[in-house]
This record gives structure tokens, sequence and C-alpha cells, in this order.
């Protein structure tokens, strides 16, 4: 269904998506860095749509992680696992962030995904080992060494599905990803807990599925580019990359307009520092105490 005239949201097209993103700075490491040798910080890509790759040595790990499909409107590198171990965090089950057919040529027989117990039976019977994670308990990844410890905080979906934002830690910095939460009002009580983070990713397309049983409602099902500022400066974000936007028109899937141009001038505004990721671009967190 398409937005009528003088709604606040439309479908976001190609066209207009690359011509806003073509005005902003982007981080453009080649995808050929992923075969470098490991550095001794937290090295992150981001992938197609929400998902991003973490790795840390011989240890990465995925978390939303989808195959690209550019025919689709989701862009983005292939999938490479790690030379060592390999894991995967799911913040909720829908197939735009959970996909078991390109995570398993990822994870060898000792590694498995990661996903809230309200989660598990719907991501579970895809001949992947899956691990059940209460709120705010400690994963450790992997479990012998600890490059990376993942814990699951609230989020809200906007579908009513159950949902969590993961918060992962290793090498001195700290990340949190938040799939394609709505706002909710548990911003503060993760900041104070958790924060600051090194990095925030954070949707910013405030969709509204306007099929089926979801119709006519503006209200946005994820946050909106102004949202997602808020959200960060809550949390205490040292810098914040938008994820989760830009995918080719569906029926019934409405996004924002402008949307990067609306979230880097809320965050100048906010002095919210920002970066703007490609899908395949690098970001590098140096190693530092903790």
């Amino acid at each position: 269904m398409m937005a009528k005239a003088g709604e606040t949201a439309t479908a976001l097209t190609r066209r207009s998506l690359l011509k806003s993103a073509a005005a902003l700075p982007i981080l453009a490491t080649p995808v050929a860095a992923l075969a470098a040798a490991p550095g001794n910080g937290m090295e992150i890509q981001r992938l197609a749509w929400a998902g991003i790759r973490l790795r840390i040595g011989e240890v990465a790990l995925f978390i939303d992680a989808i195959a690209p499909n550019p025919q689709g409107g989701t862009p983005g590198p292939a999938l490479v696992g790690a030379a060592g171990r390999n894991f995967a965090l799911v913040t909720h089950h829908h197939p735009d962030h959970y996909d078991p057919g390109a995570l398993a040529p990822l994870l060898g027989a000792n590694d498995y995904v990661v996903a809230y117990e309200e989660s598990i039976r719907q991501i579970a019977g895809h001949q992947l080992t899956t691990l059940p994670a209460r709120l705010h308990e400690p994963i450790f990844l992997s479990r012998g060494n600890g490059e990376f410890v993942a814990r699951c905080v609230p989020a809200s979906d906007g579908l009513g599905s159950p949902q969590v934002s993961w918060i992962v830690d290793g090498a001195g910095r700290k990340i949190i990803h938040c799939g394609d939460t709505a706002w909710h009002g548990g911003w503060w009580d993760i900041g104070r807990a958790y924060g600051p983070f090194d990095a925030a990713f954070l949707p910013i397309n405030g969709f509204r599925q306007t099929g089926g049983r979801f119709q006519e409602t503006r209200e946005a099902m994820s946050l909106t580019p102004e949202q997602a500022v808020h959200a960060a400066r809550i949390m205490g974000a040292r810098l914040v990359v938008p994820i989760h936007y830009g995918t080719a028109a569906s029926p019934g899937y409405v996004e924002e307009t402008d949307l990067l141009n609306r979230f880097t001038r809320e965050a100048a505004a906010r002095s919210v520092p920002v970066r703007i990721l490609a899908p395949g671009a690098m970001l590098a967190l140096d190693e530092r105490a903790a």
C-alpha cells in the first residue's frame, strides 16, 4: 500500500537514497581489508540492511547478518567468516534480521547462534546450534578466551514480536546494536547501566507496515532519524552509525523520507558524532584498556 498525499512517510527510492548519500561522508575501507592480518582492536564491517560483523583476532561475531540481495533492495558484501571461531547474535526472528541459510556455511560444529530466550522457538529448527539468552546475562564468545562478551537488553518491536538489543564488548571497546527497535523507555536504564558506548548501531527508517492487520497507522514501527539521535545521546554513544534504511520499495512497507539528511542535521544540532557506513565499509576501534 502506498502512502497517501500529506503523510510524513513514503517509500524511499534507490535514486533518492543515492542522491542523499552522495552528499555525505562515507567510510570506504575496501572489503579486501577483511583478508588482512587481524589487528589488536575490534574491527567492524557493515553488512546488508541491519547487519554488522565484528572481529577480534581470529574470532568473528555476526549480528543480524543476512545474505545480500541487491535486486531485492539489500546490497552488501558477501558474508565471510573468521579463520578461528564464528558466532551469531540475533535481535529477533524476522527474515530481514535472521537468515539461517546465510549463517549455516559460516558456523562450524562448535559455533552457534545466540538469541533472546523468547525468540528461540522462532529461530530453532534450521540445523543450527542455538543458545538462549536471558536479559542482561553475559554470554562469552568464545567461552574459553572471552574475546567478546555479549548481553541482550530490552527493545521494542514495532510488530509485537520478541526483540532485544545486543551490547558487545571486547578489546576494551563496547558497542550496542539495536536491530529495528521502536522508541521505548529503556534508553535511560541501558545508558546508566552499560554506557557510554564507543559506537551505537541504530535503525533510522521509521518504517510503517501498512498491509494485513497493520493497516492505517501513522506510528513509526522503528526509530525515526530524530529518535535515533536522541536514543544515542541518552545512552552516551560516542559515535552513532545508522542502519536499517534504504530498502527498495515493497508492498506495504513504507519508510520515512529524507532519512540521511534528517539524521545528520539532528545529530549536528545535538552534537552527536555520526559515521555513515556504506554496506561493506569498515570501522576500526583500536584496542585500549577497559
